[in-house]
Formats: structure tokens, sequence, C-alpha cells
């Protein structure tokens, strides 16, 4: 082989070479704005997951023997000046940062390194509270309250309406969590969103800080991280007609709510790039409902452990009898009652122990809930005692005090609750009803005095006003015909 020859050789390899290398920079470059796009959305997603996980935490678990009055339900209000904390109270339609130090979260970031937003259904908001000075008033938070927001997808159809005009679909949001993505121009706009400090009343200290003096400072303005759509855009919205824009919303609107990015106009241009989470009526009222049948059930054994009581449970309020809830005599299956128990104080009654009480107190069962008891009169329990009910086993109903000790050898004449078991070994059982159905009872009214009197517009099946004595209940996942949830001592 010749020299030339051989060197031809050398030429082709090393240009095979730099094609190869030419072709692998090529796919790097491709893939590698693939892969960093992905990765953005992926720590976008866990953001946003938990943070949801954190307000539903914070709404269900919420401490009831908090100063303030709290609710189960509650969720804080905004973050407007962008320290981290709740900013109250938060009036009208509260929008703002996530208050991350409040729930007890890092400090979140989206893909883009921005801190996460944050919209509160009024219905839900913490500060101020809906009012509920009575149950069953429009205001109290219980299974009959909806979510107020709407939210649109990305194609502008309306998948949530604030306005719920479906009366046993809860379809409005209760909040929405948003992760605001990159700096981009807003639709109509003349220049990209701001950040920065710029129009603070001290300049200064925001940027040192980082914390805004209002929510005019570019910093915590809305407009300059969530993004708005319209025409020709936007053509499909539904009841908008125009523009959809996140950094405002109207409360209880089917047309003022938030869309969901990303979403470009005829350009190619990225308009839209907000991610929004939210917070449904079926994510967090089943929480709730359970955290109140456990308060429920737990002030019902904290009364059964008094020792004048003797292990036994108060009489029920009869549901027939709203709007009173007095315990009477021999009723096993009702609302619980309100304090003083005057009928089970009395035991089975009588001359001879209306003498014995009236004597010596100490004598006969407990007159009120337990001190450790959350069911007091004008607080959240105003907004739950009209859903409230719950049936006690013959053997351990109220009994004269001398004779009120359980029989031994366990429940002679017990309730039986079936799912999960035939067997008659139930204490006592509390029910705490869901929404209203549509397919029971004529859609389960609950507005009137006479409603409110009729157990079938609360409980189902066998937990509706079971059959005497009130001895057979039921315990199963929720169908289109049954959403009680129901807890037991056994």
């Amino acid at each position: 082989m010749s020299a030339r020859t051989l060197q031809q050789g050398q030429a082709a390899i090393i240009l095979l070479a730099l094609v190869g290398l030419g072709v692998i920079a090529l796919v790097y470059g491709l893939a590698t704005p693939a892969k960093e796009s992905i990765e953005r959305d992926k720590k976008t997603a866990a953001a946003l997951a938990q943070a949801k996980e954190a307000l539903l935490g914070f709404a269900a678990g919420i401490d009831l023997t908090a100063a303030g009055a709290p609710r189960p339900g509650d969720l804080p209000c905004p973050d407007f000046d962008n320290d981290g904390t709740a900013d109250t109270p938060c009036g009208g339609a509260a929008l703002g940062r996530l208050p991350w130090q409040r729930l007890g979260l890092p400090d979140l970031r989206d893909g883009d390194g921005e801190r996460l937003w944050y919209a509160v259904s009024s219905n839900f908001k913490n500060n101020p509270r809906t009012a509920c000075t009575s149950p069953g008033q429009a205001g109290c938070l219980n299974s009959d309250t909806r979510g107020t927001i709407t939210v649109f997808d990305r194609a502008g159809t309306r998948i949530r309406d604030g306005s719920n005009p479906d009366p046993f679909t809860p379809s409005g949001v209760v909040a929405v969590i948003i992760a605001p993505g990159a700096v981009l121009r807003r639709q109509g706009a003349g220049a990209p969103q701001d950040r920065s400090c710029t129009g603070d009343a001290s300049v200064a200290n925001c940027q040192a800080t980082q914390v805004c003096s209002s929510t005019a400072t570019a910093l915590c303005n809305p407009v300059n991280y969530l993004d708005t759509v319209g025409p020709p855009v936007l053509t499909v919205a539904g009841a908008t007609g125009s523009t959809e824009d996140n950094a405002n919303f109207s409360d209880g609107s089917n047309a003022n709510g938030f869309i969901n990015g990303d979403i470009f106009d005829a350009s190619g241009n990225l308009i839209v790039n907000d991610r929004i989470l939210t917070i449904t009526y079926a994510d967090l009222m089943p929480l709730l409902e359970k955290r109140v049948a456990k308060e429920s059930l737990n002030c019902l054994n904290a009364y059964a452990s008094v020792p004048q009581n003797g292990g036994r449970y108060p009489w029920a309020a009869p549901v027939a009898n709203w709007p009173s809830f007095a315990d009477q005599t021999g009723t096993q299956y009702g609302r619980l009652p309100d304090g003083p128990f005057n009928a089970t104080l009395l035991g089975l009654g009588g001359s001879v122990t209306n003498l014995i009480c009236s004597l010596t107190p100490a004598l006969c069962m407990f007159n009120g809930w337990p001190a450790s008891c959350t069911l007091t009169q004008g607080t959240w329990w105003n907004n739950w005692k009209e859903l409230v009910l719950y049936g006690v086993a013959v053997a351990y109903q109220p009994a004269d005090s001398l004779l009120g000790v359980p029989p031994s050898g366990g429940c002679g004449n017990c309730l039986t609750v079936d799912p999960p078991s035939g067997a008659a070994n139930k204490r006592v059982a509390v029910i705490v009803a869901g929404k209203r159905l549509a397919v029971v009872g004529g859609g389960q009214p609950r507005a009137s005095a006479a409603d409110k009197s009729n157990p079938s517009n609360y409980a189902e099946d066998e937990n509706n006003n079971a059959p005497a004595p009130a001895n057979i209940y039921e315990q199963h996942p929720a169908t289109p015909t049954f959403n009680d949830i129901l807890l037991f001592q056994q």
C-alpha cells in the first residue's frame, strides 16, 4: 500500500469520526432541552402534589381546641407579601402565594424556581369564616358545602363550575394550587412579566428580604406570575366568551376562574404556562366526615368512661324533634344531644330516681359532655350537628345509676353493624351524613323543618332510622344510593 493510499484512508477515518461526533452532538443538543423540560415538569408536579397533601392535612387535622374557633375543613389564607405565612384576613376572592411556612412545608418551588400560588374558596377560608350560628345555615361548613372556584382546561372547556348548577354534584373547586412557570409576555402585554421589587415602598428592603410592602410591588403582583388568554386563542370558554385571567377570579362564578396551560398563540408563542392542581369536594369532604365521626365517637366514649356513668351512653335527641337537640328518655337512635342531659341524668326515670338525683347528683349519670369533648354549642359543632346521628345498644343505654353498670359478660343486647359483621357486639354507632343523593328519598331535601325532622334525608338503608329497637346498621364504601360514614365502638 502506497503512502498516498494510506493517507487517504486515514483521512476518511478521521472524516467519519468527525461526522459521528457531529451527529452525537446534534442528538445530544436536541435531547438535552427535552430532558431538561421533563425534569422541570417532574419538579413542578412534585411540588404541586406536596402542597395539595399539606393543604388536605391542614384542613382535616386542624386543632379544634385552638383559639379562633377553627372548623374541620378550614384552609389558610394565601400569602400576599411573599414571607411564607398566611396573611389574614383574606376577604373577597383570596389569591396569593402558597403559605408554605403556615403549612409546615419547605420552601416549595416549581421547575422554574418559582414559589407556588394558591387560591381558596370563600366557603373554606379560615379568616374570615362563613357564618354558622345555628345548624343548617348556608354558611355552615359540612357535607352540604361546595367549593366555589371555576376551572377551564387548556382548550377553554369548563371542567369545574364554581356556581354548582347541579345540587347533587359538587362541581366547584375548594382550592387551586398554581405553578407559575418562567417569565413570559402575557397576551396583549407590551413587555415580559416583571418579577422585581419595582414599585415597592422600600425597594432596598424588598430586595434584601424579598418581602413586599403591598401587592402593588411587581414581586407580589399576580399579573407578573399568572397568565391570561382571550380571543382569538380562547374561543370555547363557555360563559367567559372573551378572556380568562389567572391573576384574578370571582368566587361562585361560572365564568371567571382559572385556566390550565400550556397554551400557545397562533404564532406559536407560549402565552400561558401556569400549571394548576385542584382540591375538589371529593378530595376533602370524605376526610372531614371521618374526622367528625371520630370526634363524635371520642366524645361518646369519654362520656361512658366517666365513673358515675357506669360505661353507659346518653339518650339520643329524636330526629323528629328538630330544632331541639335535647335528649329524650327511651331514644336509642337520633342526633347527639346538647347538654344538659336532663333525661339521661334520671336514667330510666321514676319518682324514686328523681328524688335521688335531685338530692345527690353524684349518684346519677352525668348531665353533660366531659371537658375533653369538643362537641360544644357555639363552636365548630354548629356546622355538623344536624348531620350526625347515633344509636346506642340497649345494654349500654342509660339506667338508674345504682343499676347502671353494663351486664357482666359483655353484650346481651347490642348493635349489629353488617357489613362488616353480622355479630351483635357493638355498643354504639355514629353516622355522619354525606351529601344529598339524587336517587334517594326524593333527593334528600334538607331545607325545611319537616325535611330536617326526617332521618331518611340524612342516612341511608339500615342507617336510616334503624328498625326498633334501633339495633341494625351498616358500614361500606359509598355507592349512588349510600354515602354514610359510620364508626362504632365494640
